[in-house]
């Protein structure tokens, strides 16, 4: 005997107890009928920050001492960790300091400030990535940002654990030591804010021409 096709209604019938006993059953053994979960897609990389000296959109406002965050307690910080990084950044700086591509100049200093960032934020008192990173903003015209991060280091030097590794690089700064101060520093010698910090520096000398030139006294005024 030849079967005959179900009508269109019975078939949706048919279709639709079919999926009420397969819901039963999973009911009656603890499952539930769920969407499969949407595929999984990675984020896209966030676009790299690229610093140019042209770029003066994000110097910083200066320091405001009223705003100051609480000093970090020894166990929050993680001072080998910023050691780690600030060697690294020191590294990228003198990279870039010998890369004549500009390019590839502006992204060891990029790499660099990255590193220094870290640095404080594990560490904060971290002289190596104070004073380095107040090189870097110097070096691509963040002059406000520099000249914040060399307050902090000139305040850093009241503690007895910080002050030798402070005055040294302060002395590298003003040039005390064979007259060679840091070419970092070199395009914002003659900015009237670094002279008056650099006049603190050298305890509000008279002339402080020799600190800001490193000796040199033929520069401009």
């Amino acid at each position: 005997m030849t079967s005959r096709p179900l009508p269109r209604y019975q078939a949706g019938v048919r279709t639709s107890l079919a999926a009420l006993l397969l819901s039963g059953l999973l009911l009656s053994c603890g499952g539930t009928l769920t969407p499969p979960p949407p595929p999984l897609r990675p984020k896209p990389d966030a676009a790299p920050t690229v610093i140019s000296k042209e770029d003066n959109r994000t110097d910083c406002d200066p320091t405001d001492h009223n705003r100051e965050e609480p000093a970090m307690s020894f166990d929050e910080r993680s001072p080998d960790e910023a050691a780690d990084l600030a060697k690294e950044g020191l590294a990228a700086m003198q990279l870039a300091q010998k890369e004549g591509d500009r390019t590839l100049r502006e992204d060891a200093i990029t790499k660099a400030v990255n590193l220094f960032i870290t640095a404080l934020l594990a560490d904060p008192y971290n002289v190596t990535a104070t004073y380095n990173l107040a090189a870097a903003y110097a070096r691509i015209g963040r002059v406000q940002c520099s000249l914040n991060l060399l307050e902090r280091l000139f305040a850093m030097q009241e503690h007895h654990s910080r002050r030798d590794e402070v005055a040294a690089s302060i002395n590298r700064l003003l040039g005390r030591v064979g007259k060679n101060v840091d070419p970092d520093f070199n395009d914002m010698r003659a900015d009237p804010r670094f002279r008056t910090m650099i006049a603190s520096m050298c305890g509000n000398a008279r002339d402080a021409t020799g600190c800001v030139y490193g000796g040199k006294r033929d520069k401009p005024e």
